[in-house]
């Protein structure tokens, strides 16, 4: 089966997740190219529908950027894709720039596939995204179900927070969602080091060494130097936990 490569699909404050953020993205474009982009990326033939339209991660106030996947063939990308690149200066991979360049902007006759399971690639966009230093440095952490954030949370008596939005059992770190997109991270533990804030998801550690080589902030792992590696979930930490009776 012939897959097509995913191009747009973005991180979510709410879901972290391993996909680029549209905001270690933003570049400079040349005005011919970005032309040639746009015409190409509203051509595409609608392939998946979709019930609820997308909304711009830059949080612009554009909340129907359309309901649709496009492809031409090769590659498959959300209806609003545009929209990042026209008004926010988003770059895209140099291989698909090329060929939107080469073509005009015309997107030549293909058969589009019939949607089915696996037929969406997204290893060459995460790895581009690795490479440009827009994915998050997430190793280790895991979005706990809802048995596994109430227990977090029993364990965070008078911490003031929305949701654990992510956990790593091995160390006891925890991110939560503080309210108004600021993020902290913390260790549930008596003795723990001190939280740590973000002011949003963009200011998070990324991936990657030519990232961090620009200035970016140290990882976790740089951070809390004497967390092991990953191998223990927050469930299995609960599993092992001793009850309080016997501690």
């Amino acid at each position: 089966m012939q897959r097509l490569e995913v191009l747009g699909y973005w991180f979510q404050p709410d879901a972290p997740s391993e996909l680029p953020l549209p905001q270690k993205l933003v570049g400079a474009w040349d005005p011919a190219q970005r032309a040639h982009v746009l015409t190409y990326l509203r051509a595409g033939t609608s392939l998946v529908e979709y019930p609820d339209a997308s909304f711009c991660r830059f949080a612009c106030g554009e909340e129907a950027m359309g309901t649709r996947d496009l492809t031409d063939g090769r590659w498959v990308w959300p209806e609003g894709l545009a929209h990042y690149v026209e008004r926010h200066d988003v770059r895209l991979p140099e291989v698909f720039v090329a060929h939107a360049v080469a073509c005009g902007g015309v997107v030549a006759p293909f058969r589009a596939p019939k949607p089915k399971f696996g037929l969406y690639d997204k290893q060459p966009w995460l790895a581009w995204g690795r490479s440009q230093g827009a994915c998050l440095d997430l190793a280790g952490f895991e979005v706990p179900d809802e048995e596994t954030a109430a227990r977090i949370e029993v364990d965070l008596p008078g911490v003031e927070f929305e949701h654990v939005l992510l956990c790593n059992g091995t160390t006891r770190e925890v991110v939560l969602d503080v309210g108004e997109g600021v993020i902290e991270l913390r260790q549930v533990r008596v003795g723990g080091r001190a939280p740590v804030r973000f002011a949003s998801w963009a200011e998070w550690p990324v991936l990657g060494e030519g990232a961090r080589a620009k200035g970016s902030a140290p990882s976790p792992a740089q951070r809390f130097p004497d967390r092991k590696k990953p191998g223990l979930s927050f469930d299995e930490f609960f599993a092992k936990k001793k009850p309080d009776a016997e501690s």
